[in-house]
């Protein structure tokens, strides 16, 4: 990488080098780091509506976005992921239509990835000994059933509903003791296998003849 020739920040981290190109550096214990980043000095992100600082912290806080073809701040950028998919999977649960009184928990990433979003859990309010955990793994969401808080397991778990639940479906999916889990690949997936879930769990309403 070339060297930086003119600073626009302070500590001379971030510049141009003699070819015009707008470099970042990062300087550790043994070496020096440096990759090109995009001139955001009199840009503004679509997300939050304000502009770049000129100082290393800031200038490095940047990412296109494609579907846009704009430029964002990446901080930005990570918050209108968790926020979107935070909306999907919570509308996914409302429309199981079965109350979930603590709302949807934040839990640890399971998988981890370049956004590292959040996961979620939640417990139907009639089945109060299993939990829910739902959260994307690169490109599908992963749901899993899981023992509710003090609780050590999920020994009544109905296993073999849970096989003819998704003996049709192609995809990563495992039942056991300790967990029933499966990957939805799309949103239309997570929505029906939740429903799923609401049956393998017992939750499922009958539906109510109409009186001719």
């Amino acid at each position: 990488m070339n060297d930086i020739l003119r600073a626009i920040t302070p500590d001379g981290l971030i510049g141009f080098d003699e070819f015009g190109q707008l470099q970042a550096k990062k300087v550790e214990a043994k070496c020096t780091t440096s990759w090109i980043i995009w001139d955001v000095c009199e840009k503004i992100c679509v997300i939050c509506n304000h502009g770049w600082e000129i100082n290393h912290k800031s200038m490095k806080d940047q990412h296109f976005w494609h579907d846009r073809e704009e430029l964002v701040h990446e901080s930005c950028y990570k918050r209108y992921l968790t926020l979107r998919e935070w909306q999907t999977i919570y509308n996914a649960v409302c429309n199981c239509h079965l109350a979930f009184p603590q709302g949807l928990k934040e839990a640890k990433n399971q998988y981890g990835a370049a956004w590292n979003l959040p996961w979620y859990e939640f417990t139907w309010k009639d089945a109060p000994t299993f939990t829910i955990l739902i959260g994307s793994r690169k490109r599908v969401f992963h749901l899993e059933i899981k023992a509710g808080p003090g609780y050590p397991g999920i020994p009544d778990l109905n296993y073999k509903m849970a096989e003819e639940c998704f003996s049709n479906e192609d995809v990563t999916k495992d039942f056991g003791p300790a967990s029933v889990w499966v990957h939805a690949w799309t949103e239309e997936k997570l929505q029906d296998y939740l429903k799923k879930f609401v049956r393998i769990l017992g939750l499922e309403k009958p539906v109510e003849k109409v009186a001719e």
